[in-house]
């Protein structure tokens, strides 16, 4: 909850610095959009691990929430992976 509530925070202020026309008086605005993209991608990993992990310390007597976990887990990977796309993208574009 930590990393999607700081995420959301820091792109609304992102979008709001954009909609003021930051980003045509700065040249260094792709160098920190891409720094921004690879934090989160760290914090999202790490948020990643951690449900991996308790995933499988989990109990698996009711398969619905150790199928409701992996499927957490999952999601948080692909997460992870697009925030890691997104900001080579904004590098190397």
């Amino acid at each position: 909850m930590y990393v999607s509530l700081t995420s959301f925070l820091i792109s609304l202020m992102f979008l709001l610095s954009y909609l003021l026309g930051f980003y045509k008086k700065y040249k260094s605005w792709k160098v920190l959009d891409s720094l921004y993209h690879r934090t989160t991608a760290i914090l999202y990993m790490s948020a990643a691990v951690l449900q991996v992990h308790s995933t499988i310390v989990s109990e698996t007597q009711n398969l619905t929430n150790y199928f409701i976990n992996t499927t957490a887990s999952l999601f948080a990977f692909i997460t992870t992976l697009l925030y890691i796309l997104h900001a080579f993208s904004n590098y190397y574009h």
